[in-house]
């Protein structure tokens, strides 16, 4: 087991990592989706099942630059529309739809089991950032929302030069922000492709957060926790 004595810098990814962003989803789908009346063309559990798969298949795409931000908004709900059988006669309901999604989204404060607590354990070691592929507008309130901003230095976003995890060249970016070495950094998240291979790629210590214990090949994880709460005994 690799040894984190020497961390100085600690990055830590936001969505599903720290923010509940599946909990959060569901709640606030289900509002909307109620909102728009769509429950009796399709029951909401189809929806969110058919929605949770395309966005997270859409994001993968978005990590490696496949797809644009705008695509992958517009995208991950018409295709749960459609493979729902949603019947959209105004043209501009998909937008607004999504525009409500988002304001309801950002409100929501479910944080993952442990998060608060670890996060008062590292900041009593040093400063914490976050590096997130999500967007600016969102991440911050969404630090809000979950009261987790007060533990946060600084967040670094995919959005501040366009490139997004697991490019090296954001987690270059984020060095020269903080004033990190890579050497004696390590980045904590829940996306093993994103996070994991991002950070190792750039030359940085990892910790994979396997909160769905669906990976079980990780070679580039320094360490490999299903809690949160298992960190705390390593940095």
């Amino acid at each position: 087991m690799a040894a984190f004595d020497d961390i100085r810098t600690v990055f830590i990814d936001l969505d599903d990592t720290i923010w509940d962003f599946t909990a959060n989803s569901k709640v606030a789908m289900r509002e909307v989706y109620a909102k728009y009346g769509l429950g009796v063309q399709c029951p909401y559990e189809r929806f969110i099942e058919s929605y949770l798969k395309h966005n997270a298949d859409l994001w993968t795409l978005y990590h490696h630059g496949q797809i644009s931000k705008e695509y992958l908004i517009s995208e991950r709900f018409r295709v749960a529309f459609e493979e729902c059988g949603i019947r959209i006669d105004d043209p501009s309901m998909p937008v607004n739809f999504n525009n409500d999604y988002l304001e309801t989204i950002v409100l929501c404060d479910h944080v993952v089991d442990g998060a608060r607590h670890l996060l008062e354990h590292l900041r009593r070691r040093g400063p914490v950032y976050v590096l997130s592929n999500g967007f600016e507008n969102l991440q911050y309130r969404k630090l809000r929302s979950g009261k987790l901003d007060k533990y946060i230095d600084k967040l670094v976003l995919s959005d501040d030069i366009n490139v997004t995890k697991p490019d090296r060249r954001l987690f270059d970016y984020a060095l020269q922000v903080v004033g990190g070495e890579a050497a004696t950094t390590v980045m904590i998240g829940d996306n093993y492709d994103a996070d994991i291979l991002g950070a190792k790629n750039a030359g940085w210590r990892t910790i994979f957060f396997d909160r769905r214990g669906d990976i079980a090949d990780t070679p580039a994880a320094d360490l490999v926790v299903t809690s949160l709460s298992e960190i705390e005994s390593y940095l």
